[in-house]
């Protein structure tokens, strides 16, 4: 009888629980529903012109999701133009290729802004190239055009804690760069023709976007880091300013008269990539000489210089 006196007591106090969460939820949803439909009214009662809006911040390793945001820009129909802002020192070469060819296929049909306000050197100056314009701060970082491949070096740190690493392989230079052997020669040389035809294409790919003589490349592509106002100087940038001033530049390469309204992408949180089923891992484990491997891979994929 004493149990069953409890139940009518609990089921009320989760009735109140259940009812607290509610009204919780609407209160969430209330304000976003009505500024919903205020954003609608104003835009039907003054039209705006709607501009993508990417960011671009610290190391560049993933293209997924910029690949995936540029397409969905240059599918909407509403969208007149893009603006890229970025904040980065570089990153991996070949991701910055990718969404700088991205970006370029992007510009035949709608005009790109890329701003730099405090860093966009390296794999991304990369990706700022590919814009019709660009505008950076005078004390900005800009170019840093270079490429460098980091391979370290463990064999004697190793054999200090007396450990013995094997590696079996098949072909000649399947092991070079490998950081638990020597360098020869032979290594050397070889990747430095990788180093050096990453650095052709980075080349070749800015003097193209940019309209650069590639014979000048020594006073442009040489690894400097510039500030906005050299970079000006260089042609490496179009234009010195802050926010304002690139909006001024969409409304010239977009030919916007009207107010611009800027159509943000945003990155999913860790919980909604969980929901979604979204995540950048493959969810694969890895062999220590797997991980070995994607190490050096990485260090000669990459083309960044600290401008920090």
């Amino acid at each position: 009888m004493e149990h069953e006196g409890k139940r009518p007591v609990l089921n009320n106090i989760f009735g109140y629980i259940k009812n607290i969460f509610w009204i919780l939820l609407v209160l969430q949803l209330v304000p976003l529903f009505f500024g919903n439909i205020k954003n609608a009214v104003a835009d039907v009662m003054s039209p705006k012109a709607h501009v993508g809006y990417l960011t671009i911040k610290g190391e560049i390793t993933d293209a997924s999701f910029y690949v995936k945001k540029i397409d969905e820009f240059a599918k909407d129909d509403e969208i007149q133009a893009l603006l890229v802002r970025i904040d980065s020192s570089g990153g991996y070469s070949g991701t910055s290729q990718i969404i700088f060819n991205e970006l370029k296929r992007f510009k035949k049909n709608k005009p790109i802004v890329a701003l730099i306000e405090n860093v966009g050197a390296s794999g991304a100056y990369y990706i700022a190239a590919a814009a019709n314009k660009i505008v950076a701060s005078p004390q900005s970082l800009v170019g840093s055009i270079g490429t460098v491949l980091q391979v370290p070096n463990v064999k004697e740190l190793l054999a200090s804690w007396k450990v013995r690493f094997y590696e079996i392989h098949s072909g000649s230079y399947k092991t070079a760069g490998s950081p638990v052997k020597d360098m020869t020669d032979e290594d050397l040389a070889y990747l430095q023709t990788l180093s050096d035809d990453h650095y052709d294409l980075f080349v070749k790919d800015i003097a193209e976007a940019r309209g650069l003589d590639v014979a000048d490349h020594k006073k442009w592509a040489d690894g400097k880091p510039f500030t906005g106002r050299q970079g000006l100087e260089l042609k490496l940038i179009d234009k010195l300013g802050s926010f304002s001033d690139a909006l001024d530049e969409l409304k010239i390469v977009a030919n916007i008269e009207e107010e611009i309204k800027l159509v943000a992408a945003k990155k999913p949180g860790s919980v909604m990539q969980w929901l979604s089923g979204s995540d950048d891992s493959d969810g694969s484990t890895q062999s220590f000489t797997d991980l070995v491997a994607s190490h050096v891979g990485s260090a000669l994929a990459k083309n960044v210089i600290n401008c920090s």
